[in-house]
């Protein structure tokens, strides 16, 4: 990946940059060590559950008429990148559910595990593992929590076999705000309702999923193609592969990667959990074939988070064993999130668009066509995911006539620099209407009314039918007021950026390396 523009003309101002850089970096990482929170039990009893259920049931007793619910987060563990400007509201009322992160039930006979809403999948798969078992789909980064992945619509390489982790729920266990069970069987609207809701119509307390034995490894290989039609009508084929997925790095550069679950490792072994190691999308672009931990593989973009994260080892002395060995371990996605939402989000907005895109497969070609002529955004993560036509009316991957879909993941920085944030977006939005696909909203929701309305209002007016037939009308806001850009943001998006590239980076950077010494992690994370 080629240093951003105007970097060569600030060699000496790198070289001190990094100097400066790697000391505060170092000093973090050892009073990051000195102040690691204690470990906490990861399981719980039922008991347990009902006992501080009954408390948050009990807090709900007090709640204005009115007001609107919603979690009340510690901001900096987020996995979303978009500001939370619904608090800030007067009727905002905080549901405090940070102590549920629990497991209750690992039942391996039945294949099912019941655990609380916060747990985060790297915790639930380590336990899962120790008896030998899996998740279905276990997203890709390890802070993501289980409700996170119901209510945000999470998927992996794994998602063109079994859906999105919603598809993979047995029952759930909510707040609307009165206490409710759905399933597969029971309350079945309630259940489908709460599928990409992003929290709006019920909030998650437990939950029952399906789960199967877990291999050792995961065997890859890769096939280059040297256009989007290639290699999407790869992408569509199973093949018998247990999981598969994509990166272009190029319009011409694009690799369709396939693994088969294995207990033997029959080709190089690689890691990607410890920081040393180098990073996946580089790995796998000169490795033809590989073997992969599985816990490994789960969380390969874990580091550098997908390669959101290359430009800050540019900045501080290119990617070698030596940079990241001292800096790799602030760039998993728990401590690059932490910064992120420490910070003002619109210095991102301003130098990276972040969407995950759902496009019918029989359109995506197309799409990413469309892509790279009017964004130019590379690499792009491409990832197969099964349909469904059960009423997830807000999932990205809910449709009545297509079965299959491929996500458009577009992380970085677009070809033309500086760029129109808010115009590039919304013709970003606008090809999705154009192509029948829709967005992720964890991301910054740039839609105006019209256009959120013409990708989601039919489901908006199902999912208002159904909060009402279960207490929760006027309890929660409305998906858009809780997802959309204020309008403030987008003005401040479209102040333009002050001086090059470079010395926007370099100013990120050092912002990054000041929040790191000023407010260790260990600070973070109790807030």
């Amino acid at each position: 990946m080629h240093l951003l523009a105007g970097e060569q003309d600030n060699a000496c101002e790198m070289s001190s940059t990094s100097q400066v850089g790697i000391t505060v970096l170092v000093v973090g990482i050892v009073w990051y060590a000195l102040n690691r929170r204690p470990a906490t039990s990861r399981y719980c009893t039922e008991a347990d559950y009902q006992t501080r259920l009954s408390k948050v049931l009990s807090s709900l007793e007090s709640r204005p008429p009115g007001s609107k619910l919603s979690l009340h987060r510690r901001t900096l563990e987020s996995n979303t990148i978009r500001n939370a400007s619904h608090k800030i509201s007067p009727s905002y009322f905080p549901v405090d559910l940070s102590s549920f992160h629990h497991i209750i039930q690992i039942d391996i006979t039945n294949q099912f595990v019941v655990c609380e809403s916060g747990v985060p999948f790297g915790e639930l798969l380590r336990e899962l593992l120790k008896v030998g078992m899996t998740t279905l789909v276990v997203p890709e980064l390890p802070g993501i929590t289980v409700g996170g992945a119901i209510a945000g619509g999470g998927l992996e390489s794994s998602s063109h076999r079994y859906g999105q982790v919603s598809d993979t729920v047995l029952e759930i266990e909510c707040l609307t705000p009165g206490l409710r069970t759905c399933s597969l069987d029971d309350n079945t609207e309630l259940f489908y309702a709460i599928s990409a809701s992003y929290n709006t119509c019920a909030l998650m307390t437990k939950i029952k999923l399906k789960i199967a034995p877990a291999p050792k490894y995961v065997s890859l290989s890769t096939k280059l193609y040297t256009s989007f039609q290639g290699a999407v009508d790869d992408l569509q084929k199973e093949g018998g592969s247990d999981t598969i997925e994509g990166i272009a790095y190029s319009s011409d550069d694009i690799l369709v990667i396939r693994g088969q679950h294995t207990n033997s490792a029959a080709s190089p072994l690689r890691k990607f959990t410890r920081h040393w190691d180098k990073w996946y999308y580089k790995t796998i672009r000169t490795s033809p074939q590989i073997t992969v931990p599985y816990y490994d593989y789960c969380f390969r973009y874990n580091y550098g988070s997908f390669w959101m994260a290359n430009y800050v080892l540019d900045m501080l002395g290119g990617d070698n064993i030596l940079t990241r060995f001292v800096i790799g371990a602030f760039l998993d996605t728990k401590h690059l999130f932490a910064v992120l939402h420490s910070g003002n989000l619109t210095d991102l907005g301003r130098m990276r668009i972040i969407q995950d895109c759902y496009v019918p497969t029989g359109r995506a070609a197309e799409f990413l066509q469309a892509e790279d002529e009017d964004v130019g955004v590379y690499p792009l993560w491409l990832c197969p995911i099964k349909g469904t036509s059960t009423k997830q009316v807000l999932a990205s991957h809910y449709s009545l006539t297509e079965g299959s879909f491929i996500n458009v993941g577009i992380y970085g920085r677009p070809r033309r620099f500086p760029f129109d944030a808010s115009g590039m977006h919304l013709r970003l939005i606008d090809l999705l209407i154009d192509y029948g696909g829709r967005s992720m909203l964890y991301a910054q929701t740039w839609h105006t009314p019209k256009q959120f309305w013409e990708m989601y209002g039919d489901a908006i007016e199902h999912i208002d039918g159904v909060k009402g037939a279960n207490g929760a009308e006027d309890c929660f806001f409305g998906l858009y007021e809780k997802v959309r850009l204020s309008q403030a943001e987008r003005e401040e998006f479209g102040k333009p950026m002050l001086g090059t590239e470079g010395e926007e980076t370099r100013k990120v950077v050092k912002d990054i390396m000041k929040r790191k010494f000023k407010n260790p992690i260990g600070s973070w994370t109790c807030r």
